[in-house]
């Protein structure tokens, strides 16, 4: 692949860009069906927001600036975004996480493509942090009636049950076909799970990025679900982490932004090994459902010093 067709891949809206907006748009308009409206306008609002961003970007480039609309840019931040929202989070407080995240994540280390932190990542982190009060750490699920779904803005109460209480009552027979028609409790971006961990398979393969890294990474989180002795009794398969939660969605979110995965395939699999280590300790041993992302984020800090340690070159 030569300069130019690398170029034309990291941008979000070459191929790959409109194969991820065709396949979040999918997993969207089917979750809306099950969590109602207030998650259509989450997404309306994630998407708007890097809209206007994108925008505003053009409206006050310089005016030598010979890229012009053509110039990279972020567009994965406010696409996948959504997979991680609650539904306790307030509406106006979404422009202000992507903002803040954008300039944190991207136009503070110069650019798109010359970020280091996953800005989807950088923008949950922010979210849990500043805002860890609103019902995050509990399931949000349709209501149990033959019309399932919340048909109103005001719905969503979490039940009060830990996760992984929940994950752990389900056979698991019964999970694969759950995970894909978004019958267990998640976040609702993330509830078709299966489906979403399929997206990232293809979208690796399809695209040829971090098949490496994506390979390692489920080998890696199966191998330290069945390691990690079971939290609190729960008796959760090792299947459960790779379909159930928002794993699925933090490895798609992990293909969507190949710059912050190291290039080299020995680099990609100590990348993805940290990140399971990380992410399941998370997973096991936290009762947020989001706290996952926190794994994903130890892992971009701490692999690079790995990598320097062992001596693998990066390239």
């Amino acid at each position: 692949m030569d300069e130019q067709d690398k170029t034309k891949t990291n941008r979000q809206f070459g191929a790959v860009g409109y194969f991820l907006l065709s396949f979040l748009f999918i997993i969207f308009i089917n979750a809306i069906g099950l969590y109602g409206l207030k998650f259509g306008a989450f997404v309306l609002i994630s998407w708007s927001t890097g809209a206007i961003i994108w925008s505003t970007r053009i409206l006050f480039q310089s005016g030598d600036d010979p890229e012009g609309v053509d110039k990279p840019f972020g567009w994965f931040l406010f696409l996948l975004f959504p997979l991680f929202i609650p539904l306790a989070l307030p509406l106006w407080l979404i422009p202000i996480i992507l903002i803040i995240s954008y300039l944190i994540s991207i136009t503070a280390f110069g650019g798109y493509g010359k970020h280091i932190f996953n800005p989807v990542i950088v923008a949950v982190v922010f979210m849990l942090y500043g805002y860890g009060d609103i019902g995050i750490t509990e399931a949000s699920r349709p209501f149990p009636t033959n019309k399932e779904g919340f048909i109103v803005w005001t719905s969503g109460i979490p039940p009060r049950t830990d996760i992984r209480e929940v994950y752990s009552s389900f056979p698991l027979k019964s999970v694969f076909y759950a995970s894909i028609k978004g019958l267990i409790p998640s976040i609702p971006g993330s509830c078709y799970g299966l489906t979403i961990l399929l997206g990232s398979l293809i979208l690796s393969l399809m695209f040829n990025r971090g098949k490496y890294w994506w390979l390692t990474s489920v080998i890696s989180i199966l191998i330290m679900s069945y390691i990690l002795p079971p939290p609190q009794g729960f008796d959760l398969s090792g299947i459960n982490p790779l379909i159930l939660g928002i794993i699925p969605s933090l490895l798609l979110c992990g293909i969507a932004d190949i710059n912050t995965l190291p290039k080299s395939k020995a680099g990609q699999a100590i990348n993805a090994v940290t990140f399971a280590v990380f992410s399941m300790l998370m997973y096991f041993y936290s009762n947020n459902i989001l706290a996952p992302a926190y794994g994903f984020l130890l892992a971009q800090v701490f692999s690079p010093l790995l990598i320097d340690i062992i001596g693998v070159k990066n390239e």
